[in-house]
């Protein structure tokens, strides 16, 4: 892997890294999909790989209305979730009433998607079906993005696992990947080749893990007044913060 070279980036906005390329390619063949066809999605991937990165992107690109689940989510949080993010200023009502709202919102502008980020925590839920009734209904595309095994918890609610039209796998960086990463992250500063190569090995590709160093080789620039940081510099591969191990001091 050559060096990364030094760069003084314009404010930050996210890198167009693969997955996030990918994902806005996804949105936009949702969104012209023909009238007939399901408009459900499902975008997934192992947990810090850009997943809700490039869904903030693509939610902007597209005008897209976003919502995010947690372990606590209900179907009445997750609709009046989606309700605030329609705009909507009265949210009472009963599940299904809150529902219908939605739907009437969503049908006058069909063409802005919605994407349901983490939907891994709702997966394995009843009230899953709310989803592909929203989309159903409104002809509103909705995507889902989630954790590795997203699609095996869908396969127990065959309505919803049936009308999925594409399915998107997330994918981990790659030296390209990494590149354009740290361009957009790192600020006038050279990771030298060696670096770039452990970095990207040992964390094995994910994205988090990778920006948690780039804040390390920030600190190592300015503390060593140096603006080209090698392996050496960086304390060798064992100071590598990879998800596994603590770094050693």
């Amino acid at each position: 892997m050559s060096a990364v070279p030094k760069v003084n980036p314009a404010p930050w906005r996210p890198a167009p890294m693969k997955n996030v390329a990918n994902f806005a390619m996804l949105l936009q063949r949702m969104v012209d999909r023909e009238p007939y066809l399901p408009g459900l999605a499902v975008f997934f991937g192992h947990s810090g790989w850009g997943k809700t990165e490039s869904a903030i992107y693509g939610a902007n690109r597209h005008r897209a209305r976003y919502v995010e689940c947690g372990q606590y989510t209900t179907a009445r949080t997750l609709l009046m979730s989606l309700l605030t993010e329609l705009g909507e200023q009265k949210r009472r009502g009963t599940i299904e009433e809150l529902l219908h709202r939605a739907i009437e919102i969503l049908a006058a502008d069909p063409r802005r998607p919605v994407i349901v980020d983490e939907a891994h925590f709702i997966a394995a839920k009843r009230f899953i079906d709310l989803l592909r009734e929203l989309s159903d209904k409104s002809g509103a595309a909705v995507i889902m993005i989630g954790e590795e095994n997203l699609p095996v918890s869908l396969e127990q609610f065959e309505r919803v696992h049936n009308r999925v039209l594409e399915w998107l796998p997330a994918v981990s960086c790659d030296a390209e990947d990494f590149a354009l990463l740290a361009r957009s992250r790192l600020d006038g500063v050279t990771i030298a080749a060696d670096l770039a190569e452990a970095l990207l090995k040992q964390t094995r590709g994910n994205t988090r893990r990778i920006v948690i160093n780039f804040a390390r080789v920030q600190e190592l620039s300015q503390v060593l007044g140096k603006d080209v940081i090698t392996l050496a510099d960086f304390g060798g591969p064992t100071k590598i913060s990879d998800g596994r191990t603590p770094r050693r001091s």
